[in-house]
């Protein structure tokens, strides 16, 4: 780990302690006591729920953009549960990149390949996330403050023209002649701008071969399947605790959240981050503000607890099934075969 990178996460543990104590000594109490004391399990076992199937489709979308073999969905199914919990716990979305890592490690993913997955993954997000944001705001223009409303056609038109500019270059540029090696190679080598085009670079490559095995609408579908159930699990677990809040609003703080984790400094687990997304949106939809820093609270516990929970059944769960179903050979699993890839000029 470089001195950077200490650094941050030393500024992040900073930070966290300073959110903490603002918390602590701001939150009423009372609120989050009665929401706690009378929790209704069934909704709180759904919250769990949601977030299990949000992993097992993060799971299905990668094992449908891993292009240089096929993989078995429950084999990507413990490298998705680690993926998640490191991507929650981590400050900065610094998790977000373990996943390279991981599936290097698990499923002999070259680095190449894991890069430019996890980039297409990020960029369906987007997409997919604008696309029900702009579906949504129609049928709620009178209920949502100005502010908000004009946000969100912004956040709109940037993902769809960047959405648009990506697609017409995929389709109308020439095909890099780079190996994935040689593109992997020349990320590790740059420095500032020629780092961003190499990574651009990268992105482009891996939505090439993605295109070539026609996985561009399954994948899109798969990301709204996982959105939903983002969704999902902080409504339930806000209903668990009989907060009163609704699905749109849950929506519409799940989008603004988005640009939150993106900050260069952050807390570890999200916190401050989520606090600041919720009780800002919450608060401009009228809710008090002691109430709307409970929910806030309540739910980012209950988000904690689903990660862990939800991320280590799952992990544990897929080894359990995977050394059920397969048979060792010499104290090892047997892998799966590589299978050339004929279009875009990469081995993977």
């Amino acid at each position: 780990m470089n001195k950077k990178n200490i650094l941050m996460y030393v500024l992040s543990a900073v930070l966290t302690v300073i959110f903490l104590g603002y918390v602590l000594l701001n939150l009423d109490w009372g609120i989050l006591q009665r929401a706690f004391s009378d929790i209704r399990w069934g909704w709180l076992g759904l919250a769990f729920l949601a977030y299990l199937v949000n992993i097992g489709l993060r799971a299905l979308r990668f094992t449908n953009l891993i292009y240089s073999r096929q993989v078995k969905w429950i084999d990507v199914v413990p490298v998705s549960a680690l993926h998640n919990i490191f991507m929650y716990l981590m400050p900065a979305k610094t998790g977000d990149v373990s996943y390279i890592f991981i599936a290097k490690n698990r499923l002999d993913v070259s680095l190449a390949e894991g890069t430019s997955t996890l980039l297409a993954a990020r960029f369906y997000d987007f997409a997919v996330v604008a696309l029900m944001l702009a579906i949504l705001l129609p049928f709620s223009r009178d209920e949502i403050p100005a502010w908000i409303f004009q946000s969100a056609l912004i956040f709109c038109f940037l993902i769809f023209l960047g959405t648009l500019g990506a697609l017409a270059f995929l389709k109308f540029s020439p095909p890099l002649l780079e190996s994935a090696s040689k593109l992997a190679e020349s990320h590790q080598q740059a420095d500032g701008l020629q780092k961003i085009r190499a990574a651009w670079n990268k992105f482009i490559a891996g939505l090439r071969e993605i295109e070539a095995h026609g996985a561009h609408g399954k994948t899109a579908v798969i990301t709204a399947g996982i959105w939903l159930c983002v969704y999902s699990n902080f409504y339930f677990a806000a209903q668990s605790m009989r907060l009163p809040i609704t699905f749109y609003h849950i929506a519409i703080i799940s989008i603004v959240m988005i640009p939150l984790t993106l900050l260069p400094l952050q807390g570890f687990a999200n916190i401050g981050t989520h606090e600041v997304g919720w009780v800002s949106v919450l608060v401009a939809f009228n809710y008090p503000y002691e109430t709307a820093l409970a929910i806030a609270t309540g739910s980012h516990f209950v988000l904690l607890i689903s990660v862990l929970v939800s991320g280590g059944a799952a992990f544990f769960g897929a080894q359990q099934f995977r050394n059920f179903g397969s048979p060792v050979i010499n104290g090892k699993e047997p892998n799966h075969e590589r299978h050339e890839v004929h279009k875009g000029g990469k081995d993977g």
